[in-house]
């Protein structure tokens, strides 16, 4: 299979794999009583999953070098995953699965922006054209649509319970800031590193670490509801797999194309779950709306990147 071929369509398995993510590891939370744990498991097994993969291909780990030649921010892309995840964790059941996917996503596309404008974490410059400028109101129009349609309009009706304060969609908005700041730390660690998969590891065991001091500091208190289902525990696995894929396709298909790609995958994983109400998710339907929302997020995505 030619090389751009597989990785289009690992990008695209891969985005898909993280709405399942978000909603497996908040089905993790529910059991064990407290978010903090939840996201702990969900490192540290993806961690494991990395670092035997690392022992079995025989992946040098050129820690010193790294650390003596790249700025302190070369480390931070694991602490941006922790953020992310658990922030996710915390909004699913609050806000819906496709929310969870298209709001940060509005982030990601004006974190991404940002950092193209300034030429931040050594990034080329790229100004702001009007197409690109476009492209991100398109976003937020679409990921309104995507939002807002189908929700209760009258806040007396029992429906309306379940409606979401806008606060946390401004958080969700604020979370996907991170998901830029992260493709773009974690890309250059690779390149640092000279290994996808190395610089997929470091990025866990840093969110790893970080996780383990907070869940040491805050104490929560762990009550488990009950037995855990195997599958529970796959969370780890799956961002290990998002995060190795992201690392190997951005080399191939360059920054752009490589987020377009996950974009895609999450934003239809997303409408699924709602859609069937999987994995504990409260259903919403799809309807003609918001997929319309969804496709007027991808056009905008594609005029910010590729403008």
């Amino acid at each position: 299979m030619n090389l751009v071929l597989l990785a289009l369509l690992l990008g695209a398995v891969a985005g898909a794999l993280i709405p399942f993510q978000t909603a497996i590891n908040s089905r993790l939370a529910v059991r064990l009583g407290a978010v903090f744990p939840a996201s702990l498991v969900s490192f540290a097994i993806g961690s494991a999953g990395l670092g035997l993969l690392v022992v079995a291909t025989g992946t040098p780990m050129p820690w010193a070098a790294t650390a003596a030649d790249q700025p302190w921010w070369i480390w931070i892309g694991g602490v941006c995953g922790l953020v992310f995840l658990t922030m996710n964790i915390v909004l699913m059941p609050r806000i819906g699965a496709s929310a969870t996917v298209v709001l940060p996503l509005v982030g990601q596309v004006f974190g991404g922006l940002v950092i193209d404008m300034t030429g931040a974490f050594e990034m080329a410059v790229r100004p702001l054209s009007l197409l690109r400028a476009l492209g991100a109101v398109l976003v937020v129009a679409g990921a309104a649509m995507v939002n807002l349609a189908g929700r209760p309009a009258d806040l007396t009706s029992p429906a309306a319970a379940h409606r979401p304060h806008p606060l946390l969609w401004v958080v969700a908005v604020l979370t996907g800031t991170l998901g830029a700041i992260q493709t773009a730390v974690n890309g250059r660690l690779g390149q640092a590193m000279g290994s996808a998969l190395a610089a997929a590891l470091v990025s866990f065991l840093v969110g790893l670490v970080g996780l383990t001091v907070v869940t040491l500091f805050s104490r929560p208190r762990v009550h488990r509801a009950g037995p855990i289902p195997w599958w529970q525990f796959t969370g780890g696995l799956l961002g290990a797999a998002f995060v190795l894929v992201n690392a190997f396709n951005a080399p191939v298909l360059g920054t752009s194309l490589a987020v377009s790609v996950v974009l895609l995958g999450q934003v239809a994983a997303g409408l699924l779950l709602d859609h069937r109400g999987w994995l504990g998710v409260r259903p919403r339907p799809v309807t003609g709306w918001r997929l319309l929302g969804a496709a007027v997020v991808l056009v905008g995505v594609a005029l910010v990147r590729f403008a």
